[in-house]
């Protein structure tokens, strides 16, 4: 069984810290309506900072693409039968999170274990409305001032193909070049699922994935940099710092040891970890 999935005992807390350069122009829209004095129709999300309005990444935007680039991996390697697919938690979602509702309602807790082990990869990193998630992605903030720029664009009418009448509308975007912090906490996950979210970065950072708005206009090409990590490990009943403890041992049978000694070494080893639990899947299904 995979005791990890449940959150009864903090097993680790890892901590890695990213920074993402826009290559591209960039564009995260506020999702609200047009703020009156502003002479641009479609805004840049932005936050209260030292009383100026910045420009930021939601992290809720970053993790809905780390979720979507996971589920096109795991659906690409076909790891698993068909009807396990499950698209942004909605199939663990209609399977089982009534049934874990129930459970946990009742204090069933024995059984809401044995019902998480069936939830499909992705939704054990991300969870979904009833299953709490493993993963937690921080906004990204702005190192510096940050630039803004403005686009004009036309709306198409669809029916007819051309421009409307009176159809023109401005978009804002932050210029190419600039830097922003996060970070991923990752509770009690396996080695194996840590690299499954560390190829989806690598997916961004590769340019076959963008964030944002205005993909298919070039905006959105990101950067991925891995700054550090930190976190703890539980060993012995003890909690020990992963810099101290220098590896992070398997969590179940799947998962393989990664050294801590260094960002480099932790990366390339959960990737190692990921690639190796898709070989030994793989060999389970010949």
């Amino acid at each position: 069984m995979q005791e990890w999935v449940s959150f009864d005992v903090l097993r680790r807390e890892i901590v890695v810290e990213l920074e993402y350069k826009n290559l591209s122009p960039l564009r995260i829209g506020s999702g609200s309506s047009k703020i009156p004095t502003s002479p641009v129709d479609l805004q840049v999300i932005t936050i209260l900072k030292n009383g100026m309005r910045v420009p930021y990444i939601p992290g809720s935007s970053l993790k809905g693409v780390l979720r979507t680039v996971c589920e096109n991996i795991v659906a690409s390697l076909k790891l698993f039968p068909k009807e396990y697919k499950c698209f942004m938690g909605e199939g663990c979602k209609k399977r089982y999170d009534n049934v874990l509702k129930q459970y946990l309602r009742e204090n069933m807790l024995e059984e809401a274990k044995k019902l998480l082990q069936k939830y499909c990869l992705v939704c054990k990193v991300f969870g979904t409305t009833s299953y709490k998630a493993h993963l937690y992605v921080s906004d990204a903030y702005p190192i510096g001032d940050v630039s803004r720029g403005v686009k004009v664009g036309i709306a198409i009418d669809r029916r007819s193909g051309t421009a409307r009448r009176g159809a023109l509308y401005t978009i804002e975007y932050i210029e190419p070049g600039f830097v922003f912090q996060s970070g991923l906490i990752f509770k009690n996950l396996p080695n194996y699922l840590i690299g499954l979210v560390i190829s989806a970065l690598d997916m961004i950072n590769s340019g076959f994935v963008a964030i944002g708005g205005f993909k298919t206009r070039g905006f959105g090409k990101v950067e991925v940099t891995f700054k550090n990590i930190r976190g703890i490990t539980l060993q012995d009943n003890e909690y020990v710092d992963i810099g101290e403890a220098k590896e992070l041992p398997p969590l179940d049978e799947d998962d393989s040891l990664v050294k801590t000694e260094s960002v480099k070494s932790f990366v390339n080893g959960c990737r190692e970890a990921w690639r190796r639990y898709v070989e030994k899947k793989r060999r389970g299904q010949g």
